[in-house]
């Protein structure tokens, strides 16, 4: 079960370093050049562009709508969502292709804690009936008593147990033939090999608590890496609702006030 451990330990800086490319999804866009005529002015070509904020500096009107901007997302919350499921977090903040990270971290490892799981239940069971088998032991007709199927690796037989727990005392630990706590090996290698197995069952299933930790981990990082997340998005969402270009259009006026043009500015705010 060694590449498991590994195949775990390999999951965690995973996520870690994981991070995605974001692109910024609204660009300029170049729309046909359009003139604007004045009766008894000189016209000029004006180049539009599909940014509000053209329309918003001739209009006067500098609002935008939530709808097209966007709203920003809360820390706090991508944090809580994070933490409870990972990857959650960072769907809410918009960042999908940094969150599928800890998602397939989250899956594959209750996948390794299953297989522990199954794995050490089989290796005892099998233990089990190879006791049931070369020690003479009843199984299924009483409760599972780990510290007897212990006790049964360490000695050849219920009389050396008996003797040894007689000789120092301890009588409240007896086991009793009558009661169905009997066990005589045929031969110590057979014992050796019950050891063997019983041993491994156990360190397999003690392995489970290896890989509970790595998932409160996973939620942990989740959550903290969903924070940043959303700073990300919210930055972002800033840079679009300050920057852009703006225009401005005058008449150019001479002494007897007569428009003799049409002047224009373009400027970037940021």
């Amino acid at each position: 079960m060694r590449f498991l451990k590994i195949a775990v330990l390999l999951l965690l800086p995973f996520t870690l370093f994981s991070q995605a490319k974001f692109e910024p999804e609204f660009r300029l866009k170049n729309s046909d050049k359009k003139v604007i005529p004045l009766t008894g002015s000189v016209t000029a070509p004006v180049e539009m562009r599909s940014n509000l904020s053209f329309l918003d500096s001739i209009t006067g009107d500098n609002k935008t709508t939530a709808k097209t901007r966007g709203s920003k997302k809360s820390p706090g919350l991508a944090f809580i969502y994070g933490l409870l499921v990972p990857g959650m977090g960072h769907v809410y903040a918009d960042r999908f292709n940094t969150g599928k990270y800890f998602m397939i971290s989250e899956a594959a490892l209750w996948l390794t804690y299953a297989a522990f799981s199954i794995y050490g239940n089989w290796m005892l069971d099998d233990s089990y009936s190879y006791a049931s088998t070369h020690a003479g032991i009843t199984v299924g007709s009483k409760a599972r008593d780990d510290k007897f199927f212990i006790d049964i690796a360490n000695y050849s037989n219920v009389d050396e147990y008996n003797n040894e727990k007689l000789r120092f005392g301890e009588y409240e630990k007896l086991y009793l033939p009558e009661n169905g706590y009997y066990f005589w090996w045929n031969s110590d290698e057979e014992r050796r090999l019950y050891r063997s197995d019983k041993i491994a069952g156990d360190r397999t299933l003690n392995d489970r608590l290896f890989v509970v930790g790595a998932v409160l981990i996973n939620h942990l990082i989740s959550g903290i890496s969903a924070v940043f997340a959303a700073n990300s998005y919210n930055d972002e969402l800033k840079e679009r609702s300050s920057g852009g270009f703006r225009m401005n259009a005058s008449v150019i006026k001479n002494f007897n006030n007569r428009i003799d043009g049409i002047k224009f500015s373009l400027s970037k705010s940021f």
